[in-house]
C-alpha cells in the first residue's frame, strides 16, 4: 500500500506549478474538443448509430458541451474539472440518451481524467476524488447493464448477452480509464523527475561558483601572505642595515660599505621574489621561474638575520632515517614563511638582539610532520604594534596544512612562535592554540 501511495505522489509536498498563460491555452483546446465531440456526434446520427436516441437536441448538445466547457480549468481547478465531466457523463447519459456514448465526447471524458490525475496539486485528496468519480461511473455502469434491454434468446457466442456485455464494458473501461490515470501519473512523475534535476544542476552550478569564488579568495589570501612575508623581510633588513650605515658613515666607511651591500642584496632579493610571486597572476602554467624557498633555505634566511645584527641560534633537527628529502615544496615553503614573520617580528616589534630557531623533521604516530619553532626572551618594544597580518598569515597557513600552531608570549618573557605542519597536508583538521 505505500509504495502504491508513493507511485501516486501521495506525500510528495511537491507542487507541479501552474503555468503563467494556462488560460489562453486550455481555452482553445477546450474549444477543439467540442468541434471533435460535434463532429462525431452529427456523424454518428447520419449514419444511423444514435438511432433510437429520444433525448431533444439541444439536451444532447449541452451533453457535448458541459465536459469542454469543464476541460477550460483542467489545471487551474482540476479535481472540479473532473467532477463536472463524469457528473455531465452520469447525468447526460440519463436523461441525454446515446451521446455518451458517442467517440469524441468520450475523449473529452478520458482527457478530463488523465489532466485530473497529472495537475491536481494535493495528491492525497486527488486521490480520494478522482477514485470516488471513478467509483460512482463504475457503480452507474452496473446499473445500465441491470436495466439494459438484452435479446431474449441466446445468440452465437460462447457468453451470454449479459456476460458478453459485461465483458466488454470491463474491458474497454479498463482500457481506456486506466490508460487515462496511468498516463496521467506517469507525466506528473515526469515533470516532477525533471524538475528535481534541474534543481539540482542548479545546485551544482551554484557550489561550482562557491568553490570557484572560494579558490579565487584562497588565491587572493595566499598572495596577500607571500608579499607580506616577502616585504616584510626584507623591508626590516633593510631599514636595520641603513641605520646602521648611517651611524657608522663617517667614523667606519668600511662597516658603511657593508651595510650598503647588504641593503643592496635584501633589495634584489625582494625583487626577485616579487617577481616570481606576481608572475603566477599573469602567466601560463608553463613559464619558468626562480623555484620558491623551501626548508633547505632556513639557514641562508638565518645567515641574513646574523648579518643584520641578530644573534640567531638556528639548530636543524631530522628523523632517523631523514625526511628532507620527503618534505613537499608547500610545507617547506610554509615553514620558511613562518620562520621569516617570526624572526622579523623580533627585528620590528622586541627589545631582544637574540633569538632560537629550531627546525624539526620527526613523525608522530608513524607520521611524518615539520616543525618551525622561534623563540626569543626580549620585551615588547612601545609604541611598534602591527597590523596583525603576519600572524594571521601564519595561522591561515597552519589552516590550510591541517597542522597545529603555539603563537603567544612566552611566560617569562619574550614570545615563542611554533608550527607543526603533517607531510600528508589537509587531513587533519587544524589545532590552533593561543
Amino acid at each position: 500500500m505505500t509504495r502504491v501511495m508513493q507511485f501516486f505522489g501521495v506525500g510528495d509536498p511537491w507542487v507541479r506549478p501552474l503555468p503563467k498563460r494556462w488560460l489562453r491555452t486550455d481555452l482553445p483546446i477546450a474549444a477543439l474538443w467540442f468541434c471533435v465531440a460535434a463532429l462525431t456526434f452529427e456523424a454518428s446520427r447520419s449514419v444511423g448509430m444514435l438511432r433510437g436516441d429520444t433525448a431533444p437536441t439541444w439536451v444532447e448538445y449541452a451533453g457535448l458541451a458541459v465536459p469542454c466547457v469543464a476541460v477550460i480549468w483542467r489545471r487551474r481547478f482540476p479535481l472540479c474539472s473532473v467532477v463536472v465531466t463524469v457528473g455531465s457523463w452520469v447525468l447526460f447519459g440519463e436523461v441525454g440518451g446515446l451521446v455518451t456514448m458517442t467517440l469524441g465526447v468520450q475523449f473529452v471524458y478520458f482527457f478530463s481524467i488523465y489532466s485530473a490525475t497529472a495537475w491536481c496539486r494535493d495528491r492525497r485528496r486527488g486521490v480520494l476524488v478522482i477514485g470516488l468519480c471513478l467509483a460512482a461511473l463504475a457503480v452507474w455502469v452496473v446499473w445500465t447493464l441491470v436495466h439494459a434491454e438484452l435479446p431474449d434468446r441466446h445468440l452465437a457466442g460462447l457468453l451470454s448477452p449479459m456476460a458478453g456485455r459485461i465483458v466488454i464494458n470491463i474491458l474497454a473501461n479498463s482500457l481506456y480509464i486506466g490508460g487515462s490515470v496511468l498516463l496521467g501519473l506517469l507525466e506528473w512523475r515526469n515533470v516532477r523527475r525533471r524538475v528535481a534535476l534541474e534543481a539540482q544542476a542548479r545546485t551544482i552550478d551554484e557550489q561550482a561558483r562557491a568553490l570557484r569564488e572560494q579558490a579565487v579568495v584562497a588565491e587572493r589570501l595566499r598572495i596577500a601572505r607571500e608579499l607580506h612575508d616577502v616585504v616584510a623581510h626584507h623591508v626590516s633588513l633593510i631599514g636595520v642595515q641603513a641605520g646602521a650605515a648611517r651611524r657608522v658613515f663617517d667614523k667606519r666607511p668600511d662597516a658603511a660599505r657593508t651595510a650598503m651591500a647588504g641593503i643592496e642584496e635584501s633589495s634584489r632579493s625582494a625583487v626577485t621574489e616579487m617577481r616570481a610571486l606576481l608572475g603566477t597572476l599573469r602567466a601560463d602554467g608553463d613559464e619558468t621561474r626562480a623555484p620558491a624557498p623551501g626548508f633547505a633555505d632556513l639557514e641562508r634566511l638565518v645567515e641574513e638575520y646574523r648579518a643584520a645584527g641578530l644573534d640567531v641560534d638556528f639548530r636543524l633537527v631530522d628523523a632517523d632515517p631523514p625526511l628532507a628529502g620527503d618534505l613537499p615544496p608547500a610545507i617547506g615553503l610554509s615553514i620558511y614563511r613562518t620562520a621569516q614573520e617570526a624572526l622579523a617580528n623580533v627585528r620590528r616589534h622586541s627589545t631582544a638582539r637574540s633569538a632560537q630557531v629550531v627546525a624539526r623533521l620527526d613523525r608522530r604516530d608513524g607520521e611524518p610532520y615539520a616543525e618551525i619553532e622561534v623563540l626569543d626572551g626580549g620585551l615588547p618594544v612601545p609604541g611598534s604594534g602591527g597590523t596583525g597580518l603576519g600572524l594571521t598569515g601564519m595561522r591561515e597557513r597552519v589552516a590550510a596544512h591541517g597542522g597545529e600552531a603555539e603563537i603567544g608570549p612566552r611566560p617569562t618573557a619574550g614570545y615563542r612562535v611554533r608550527v607543526r605542519l603533517p607531510f600528508a597536508a589537509g587531513q587533519r583538521p587544524a589545532v590552533r592554540l593561543e
